[in-house]
């Protein structure tokens, strides 16, 4: 059943991770992947907050942590398009953006999931 509802989870977290994807890249300019960052770093506070302590990691009982934090979330961040798209500004020679996205997705990432853990303290 634990499958069922990472699978669940892992559905609805890629429908909304393409939706907003889209989305933002629409409104997006230049080759900056605003769009992928944006859904990592919100991902990246989210998992902060689900499974800040370990009080909080088992509020929800573990079939809805697991659809949340493994399922939803898992698919909802993605890092082998963070990967790419380093690659690709690499590649056409933007390295001020290329490391501006390296080092702001890693740093701010951290950022997030503790901002996450934070409140789960307070």
């Amino acid at each position: 059943m634990q499958y069922l509802y990472v699978g669940l989870g892992g559905f609805l977290g890629a429908i909304t991770r393409y939706a907003l994807g889209q989305a933002l890249s629409a409104r997006s300019r230049g080759n900056f992947p605003t769009g992928t960052l944006i859904i990592n770093l919100t991902g990246a506070f989210l998992l902060g907050l689900l499974l800040g302590t370990p009080a909080s990691a088992h509020r929800f009982g573990t079939s809805l942590t697991l659809a949340l934090a493994t399922g939803f979330l898992g698919a909802y961040t993605t890092f082998s398009t963070f990967s790419y798209e380093v690659v690709r500004l690499l590649e056409d020679g933007e390295v001020i953006n290329a490391l501006t996205y390296l080092l702001g997705s890693i740093i701010l990432g951290l950022l997030f999931a503790l901002a996450g853990r934070a409140i789960n303290l307070i």
